[in-house]
């Protein structure tokens, strides 16, 4: 069985002291490749390095946090972007924040820095990975107007009506490996079909098991979704792994 983490954050603190470890136990678990997101220029540059020691099993998408950025960083990130352009697989992610961000005026501050990235992404033709928690359906008018084709809701968990817009786009969305345990997501993959969805950890958030979270466990979405769809768990994993490749390119 062949699986694919397409977003997660390995070069984050909380694996420090076992990376390694926690990517040959994606590799045991049948992950046959991840795409770790930079989220600040410090994460850009240690993603580079991962990605250059295990090269061809974890690629790199470069973004941001969304409730955090300010235009300085956005600048920063931005031309890093443009300096490993050849490095990189996807913008992103990107987007609006809701959840942590309440105020109006700091919420409508966040949209021309999404703006920017989606420029980037087109300007060098590469999918955009959108972060849009709280916020799906205004990150879906600002992703229209735009024009974009190529894109991924990362961690999706919107609702019904968005995610009619997002079919209808034909884009597609990533479900963590905990994703059954939320109405949103059990709904989103009732309503998407299996060839625009991947599976996802966050990693090292969102995990379905007690403790940090990591690669391997996401054959917990694979079964979840499999189970969701009526299809044997090889069908899911098989379908998503597909997604995922062609999505990034790889």
């Amino acid at each position: 069985m062949k699986l694919f983490d397409a977003h997660t954050h390995i070069d984050m603190k909380h694996y420090k002291n076992d990376r390694e470890m926690v990517i040959q136990r994606a590799k045991d678990t049948g992950v046959v490749g991840m795409v770790t997101s930079s989220i600040n220029p410090g994460s850009f540059r240690r993603t580079l390095g991962i990605v250059q020691k295990h090269d061809t099993y974890i690629y790199h998408t470069a973004g941001c946090q969304p409730s955090l950025l300010k235009p300085a960083e956005a600048e920063k990130i931005l031309h890093l972007i443009d300096k490993y352009a050849d490095d990189i697989v996807a913008i992103g992610e990107a987007g609006l924040d809701y959840h942590w961000v309440k105020d109006s005026k700091k919420r409508k501050a966040q949209e021309p820095l999404f703006e920017k990235f989606i420029t980037k992404a087109q300007d060098l033709g590469l999918p955009i990975v959108v972060h849009a928690r709280k916020a799906e359906g205004r990150a879906a008018d600002i992703l229209e107007e735009y024009n974009m084709e190529n894109v991924l809701m990362h961690c999706y968990d919107g609702p019904s009506e968005v995610t009619q817009r997002i079919v209808k786009n034909k884009w597609y969305v990533t479900l963590p490996a905990n994703f059954g345990r939320y109405r949103n997501r059990v709904q989103a993959a009732e309503m998407i079909p299996l060839e625009l969805i991947m599976l996802e950890t966050d990693g090292p958030y969102l995990s379905p098991v007690e403790g940090r979270n990591e690669s391997a466990n996401i054959i917990h979405g694979a079964k979840s979704l499999a189970e969701i769809k009526d299809i044997p768990i090889e069908e899911a994993a098989k379908i998503t792994t597909e997604n995922a490749i062609s999505f990034y390119g790889l």
